[in-house]
């Protein structure tokens, strides 16, 4: 077994073990910040791991086939899976990225039309689009511009600072880009739904997100308000688009805030979770240029 073989074995193999060390993690208080930019680097190498062995073979034949002579059976077997492989995830994580867009778009346009409805004029990113229900609805939208919407019933049933931290909480969302690390969490589980990591990251970072949004408003508002909040909206819905300040893992996120201690969170927390898209864009970006260049050698061969 060669060794790019045996680099992607070693890959998979991480792939299968590193969501009980993510969740390990984060039942340990690790900084939520933090755990994203890993679980990018993870994704990013099994991306790379599954990648690996197609790309070889085609790099082998295309470029190195006149000087060392044709690839072995295994490696050749072995890269047409990895090439199968990579097409199928290509294929499916893409249209499930953009279908999530079309979507999300929608929603953004619907809620730009009941904020001309409601106030007569288009919805402004620094402010709160209040809906005139008594129905509980606290949840952030990503798009132009980003929408932090919230229901005069939340209103209704908050002090005025608990309202401002669940304010502070969809604003951490928005600002650390979570709806987009969520969506690619998405199309990673659909294209790679065989492998551990991918298939539970949309539970995964849907947990980490909540988690260092939470870490963000208790740091300016401090742990009571939004424990307050957590408990009052528990049966708060939002659209699947969307992030509401009730969304996954709310007894992990009481456990947090309940102590004595504000949810710890690093100066390079916002960077971190920010940054986890445009690493996870890159691998991308590099396998699709290897591919092509070995690809255009192929053809001018």
């Amino acid at each position: 077994m060669t060794g790019i073989v045996w680099w992607s074995v070693v890959g998979l193999a991480m792939a299968a073990l590193s969501p009980s060390a993510l969740r390990w993690l984060t039942r340990r208080g690790a900084d939520a910040g933090m755990l994203l930019m890993a679980w990018a680097v993870l994704v990013c190498l099994t991306v790379f791991a599954v990648a690996l062995p197609g790309l070889a073979e085609l790099i082998h034949r295309c470029w190195l086939a006149l000087h060392t002579g044709p690839p072995g059976g295994l490696d050749t077997a072995v890269g047409v899976i990895s090439g199968g492989l990579i097409g199928f995830a290509a294929v499916s994580g893409g249209w499930r990225l953009a279908s999530t867009g079309r979507y999300r778009r929608r929603l953004h346009a619907r809620h730009a039309e009941l904020a001309w409805v409601l106030h007569g004029g288009a919805p402004r990113g620094d402010g709160v689009l209040w809906l005139p229900t008594s129905e509980q609805h606290a949840y952030s939208l990503a798009g132009d511009p980003p929408l932090v919407v919230l229901s005069t019933g939340v209103r209704e049933c908050l002090d005025d600072a608990a309202v401002r931290a669940v304010v502070a909480h969809e604003r951490a969302h928005l600002q650390r880009r979570h709806h987009l690390l969520i969506a690619v969490a998405h199309a990673v589980a659909a294209g790679l739904w065989w492998l551990p990591l991918t298939r539970q990251s949309p539970a995964l970072v849907r947990t980490l997100v909540e988690l260092d949004a939470d870490a963000h408003a208790a740091r300016v508002h401090g742990n009571r308000p939004l424990r307050r909040a957590l408990l009052r909206l528990q049966d708060a819905h939002a659209p699947a688009a969307a992030l509401g300040v009730a969304g996954d893992c709310v007894h992990l996120r009481l456990q947090r805030l309940s102590g004595r201690h504000r949810p710890r969170a690093t100066r390079f927390s916002g960077p971190a979770a920010g940054g986890t898209a445009m690493l996870l864009a890159t691998t991308a970006v590099i396998v699709v240029a290897v591919l092509t260049t070995a690809l255009a050698s192929c053809t001018a061969v």
